[in-house]
């Protein structure tokens, strides 16, 4: 933000600050005409400044390797010289254009590079996109606003908007995206930030309030002197912003205010407990403020909480910590440290690995020694400070393939000890962080050394790796050393305060699994083996399919696991976090005796205002012990009423509990078929060819169509032509896209029975059995209409998800399926059985938008035509996993690549809308269809209605 001649310019910069901080807007408007003092960028952000122009020029040298011509503007220009250098450059036509200088209007922005495009424009045969570099290894949404913006500029040049926008980020990637998907929430966001700065002192006098925004902000230590001199709220430890926010709104605005609340006082919408413990906190930071002393108060905790998670000490108990590099490409975990023993005495162990393939050897060398320790030392135990290790370890044990049965083992047997939470649930301190660095003021000397902070850390090892001086790995290793034997000595001295009559932690005798460590490690040694056949003797054009296959096998394990790590973390979790937590209902509390229903007991709980995903019909499990709490007979958010139904024979439900999601579903079946498949790859057999097609993303095979040739002529019917594309298939797919209300469901229910009148099987699968029954209607209705009588099941799981239909019958045994049924209807679970393989002549996949691709491989094996019905820009597919490759994709983004719209040479576009208006549906259109999409003709004769002008606001809002 600046002013150039008496003008207010604003950047990319700005309106980035602007979303994430209206506070930091107003600052720096008020900097124009004031003498405010901006915080210094300290060594760390200069370091980071310094990586990101190396990570340009290393981009700007890789397109000059290309052969490209690069026009490169000077950055010491003016800015209108620097605008005419870029424009003189954009109508020259060069390849690149470096540091692009791109001003209009109030709008002004420098651009890494401008990249020439084949697209034609106002310029000539030719365009020009933007291009950006970022030290991250994954986009964001400031980048994408500040590419966003960027566009907007290029187009107001050329006269048209540019074809992409890119990112080249840290970790070697590219990420692409459109501008048209940004446009209209950027445009508007350009519109506020405008309006908020015309409204003058009115708007632009705020109030600072902790935010995302503020780690990299420059008014950071402004905003931390105002909290400080304003005693805010913010000050209080492990305060979140929705209990400020309740206190605020009780009148409670200051940590003194907090303080000094009574006992008894009372804030609306927060618990007693909650409300008592941030008042303690808040009486301990009042009470040293303005001294060295350092206090604590031990808490009571509930039972397996606070102190009662510390096992009985051993000898030779483990102290672990890690340090990482997140500006490695793709992240670096490159220190495994570990202290043996009594923190004076013991022996401190480091493992190293500076690349890929050391991160995966420090590993295995980390865990094996940890196994061989505990097999000769059974009672010791590993732990560590907050959640980063155990979080990093699993996440590399799964990433690498390597030791995963024996960080299963590590947790179920809960070996690790997170101190964190012993403190956190055990005790309050009056310092304003619970970090290891404030607890170490309670039992350390203070530290110190040049490596004394995580950020130091990182830095040190960023300079090594340009250096190779092996002092600064001596000084990391020094700094991990203290940071294992803080954690040696603070768990020695909360053995020293803790309660006499506190149990230990003593989970019941858990030895190794030695049956399950051996089947996962033979699942893994058969996993390697089947990789080893699909790579072998491949040329290097196939290779990319193969891993892709390869990759797939292990999808459903990968996307199972977070699943079942956020039902055990969330055993650890408190109250507020349980309350905050959308997967689960917190603070029940049982409301009279439960009644008898049956066989049944039906509770009634009452529970504090929060949001959460569980609906009617849920079968949530306790959280604290992972049992089935029964089913949601009724859930009434607005009183916090809910009622639990559940068998006698598991007994009454507690008299207060909390309740989560059930754990991932079973993926045994799905697993099977993506390994069937696997193996006809590997051995050549072509048995499932419209899976490996779809996979290659070859076009559709359709008899007596020729290669290229569009599935839809001018003003031909969609219906007729769809169903004359689907009836040609061959061993292949097709994709059929329909936008909101231009009958998919019609059209596919209209194909489909066309398809059984000429004798075909039919198969109809999506995500949720709602979806499937919405298709099985339009088929039943289809079929009536044409006095077609046919036998078709549906796959029911029970009554909730049963059809219900007049033709359609449901079963809910796979034995109940006739085999003279011309239409079968089920999820995944169903066609994935290697009884149904190659059973159908057709499988149609509606909402394919939300379907994994390993599930359409899944299915798909059931399978000889498989048609995708959906549209990948509505709602993406929900997945939990971190996936290599495009083995995470939903089925319609691997097929597209990115394309707004389906080629007329791979699929049809149902491309008119039947029940939106047309001033709407041109907006949808253009915003993300590229002008594809259109209303139905008779829609043009009727007014727009004023809620549709007003849903149409809403729309361009954002």
């Amino acid at each position: 933000m600046r002013r150039v001649d008496g003008n207010l310019l604003l950047s990319a910069g700005d309106l980035n600050t602007f979303l994430g901080c209206r506070h930091a807007s107003a600052l720096d408007f008020r900097a124009l005409d004031e003498d405010l003092d901006p915080a210094p960028p300290d060594a760390t952000i200069e370091f980071l400044q310094a990586k990101g122009i190396a990570h340009e020029q290393a981009y700007l040298a890789q397109l000059q390797d290309e052969g490209r011509s690069v026009a490169v503007i000077p950055d010491r220009a003016r800015l209108p010289e620097r605008v005419q250098l870029t424009l003189d450059a954009m109508r020259r036509g060069e390849d690149v254009i470096y540091q692009a200088a791109l001003h209009t209007g109030q709008w002004h922005g420098f651009a890494d590079f401008l990249e020439r495009s084949s697209e034609p424009s106002a310029l000539g045969a030719w365009s020009y996109d933007v291009a950006d570099t970022k030290l991250s290894a994954s986009m964001s949404a400031s980048y994408a606003v500040q590419l966003s913006l960027y566009s907007n500029l290029i187009a107001a040049i050329q006269g048209r908007p540019p074809t992409r926008m890119s990112v080249a980020l840290g970790n070697g990637t590219v990420e692409t995206l459109r501008p048209t998907d940004y446009l209209h929430y950027v445009g508007h966001a350009q519109r506020r930030l405008v309006q908020f700065l015309a409204d003058g002192a009115e708007r632009v006098t705020t109030e600072p309030d902790p935010c995302g925004h503020c780690g990299m902000c420059r008014w950071r230590e402004r905003c931390m002197a105002e909290w400080t001199a304003a005693d805010h709220l913010s000050l209080v430890a492990n305060i979140r912003a929705t209990q400020r926010e309740k206190l605020v709104a009780a009148g409670v605005t200051t940590m003194s205010g907090l303080a000094d609340l009574p006992d008894e006082g009372r804030v609306p919408g927060m618990s007693p407990d909650i409300l008592g413990r941030l008042r303690a906190q808040a009486r301990l930071q009042v009470a040293v403020r303005g001294s060295d002393d350092h206090r604590f108060e031990l808490l009571a905790a509930p039972p397996g909480r606070g102190f009662s998670r510390l096992p009985r000490p051993a000898d030779v108990d483990l102290f672990f910590d890690m340090e990482g590099d997140p500006l490695y490409p793709g992240g670096l975990e490159y220190l495994f440290g570990v202290h043996v023993g009594h923190p004076e005495t013991g022996e401190f162990k480091a493992y190293w690995g500076h690349d890929r393939a050391g991160e995966k050897k420090a590993l295995e060398a980390f865990l094996d020694f940890v196994v061989g320790h505990l097999i000769a030392h059974p009672d010791a135990h590993i732990y560590h400070y907050n959640h980063y290790e155990v979080t990093a370890v699993r996440r590399l044990a799964m990433a690498h393939a390597t030791r995963e049965a024996v960080v299963d083992d590590l947790l179920r047997r809960h070996k690790f000890v997170d101190l964190l939470k012993v403190v956190r649930e055990g005790m309050l301190v009056s310092e304003p962080r619970y970090s290891l660095k404030n607890i170490e003021h309670f039992y350390m000397a203070k530290r110190g050394g040049d490596v004394a902070t995580a950020a130091d850390s990182i830095v040190a090892y960023e300079r090594w790796r340009a250096t190779a001086e092996q002092q600064i790995l001596d000084d990391i290793e020094h700094y991990n050393a203290v940071d294992c034997r803080s954690t040696a000595l603070l768990r020695d001295w909360l053995l020293s305060i803790r309660p006499g009559d506190t149990p230990w932690f003593d989970p019941a005798d858990v030895a190794p699994d030695s049956e399950a460590l051996a089947r996962q490690a033979e699942a893994e040694t058969e996993r390697l083996a089947v990789d080893a056949r699909l790579m072998a003797g491949v040329c290097e054009a196939e290779r990319p399919f193969r891993q892709l296959v390869a990759d797939l096998i292990e999808f459903h394990r990968r996307e199972a696991k977070p699943g079942w790590w956020a039902l055990f973390d969330r055993q650890s979790h408190d109250a507020d976090e349980l309350n905050e937590d959308t997967e689960c209902l917190g603070g029940l509390l049982l409301q009279g005796p439960p009644e008898k229903d049956k066989r049944s007991f039906v509770h009634t709980y009452r529970f504090p205002p929060q949001e959460t995903k569980l609906r009617k019909g849920s079968k949530p499990l306790i959280v604290d012990t992972l049992e089935a709490a029964g089913t949601v007979e009724a859930l009434d958010m607005d009183r916090g009423v809910v009622v639990l139904k559940r068998g006698m024979a598991k007994g009454p439900l507690p008299q207060a509990l909390a309740i989560g999601a059930e754990g991932p579903l079973a993926d045994k079946v799905l697993r099977a078929a993506v390994r069937r498949f696997a193996d006809s790859v590997a051995e050549g057999s072509g048995k499932f060819l419209a899976v490996e097609r779809l996979l290659r993303r070859e076009p559709p095979r359709l008899v007596g169509y020729a290669p290229g040739q569009p599935l839809v002529r001018d003003g031909q019917d969609l219906i007729e032509a769809t169903t004359l594309a689907v009836t040609a298939m061959d061993g292949t797919h097709l994709f059929v896209q329909g936008p909101p209300g231009t009958g998919k469901t019609y059209t596919s229910s209209h194909v489909i029975v066309e398809l059984m009148r000429q004798g075909k099987t039919i198969g109809v699968a999506s995500n949720s059995h709602k979806a499937i029954n919405n298709l099985l209607s339009g088929v039943e209705k289809a079929a009536r209409a044409a006095g077609f009588m046919f036998v078709g099941v549906k796959k029911s799981t029970d009554a909730d998800s049963a059809f219900n239909g007049q033709i359609v019958r449901d079963v809910f045994d796979n034995a109940q399926i006739p085999a003279d049924a011309q239409l079968i209807a089920g999820t995944a679970w169903l066609f994935s059985r290697e009884e149904f393989e190659q059973s159908v002549d057709y499988l149609f996949i509606d909402e394919a938008g939300q379907v994994a691709l390993a599930n359409v491989v899944a299915m798909g094996t059931a399978a000889r035509n498989i048609v995708l019905v959906g549209d990948q820009q509505q709602l993406g597919q929900p997945t939990q996993g971190v996936h290599p490759g495009e083995s995470g994709a939903s089925v319609l983004e691997h097929l597209l690549g990115g394309l707004a719209t389906v080629p007329a040479d791979r699929g049809t576009f149902l491309d008119v809308s039947w029940r939106m208006h047309p001033e709407l549906c041109g907006w949808i259109s253009e915003a993300i269809y590229d002008g594809r999409l259109r209303s139905h003709h008779s829609a043009a004769t009727k007014p727009l209605p004023a809620e549709a002008g007003r849903f149409g606001s809403r729309l361009e809002a954002g």
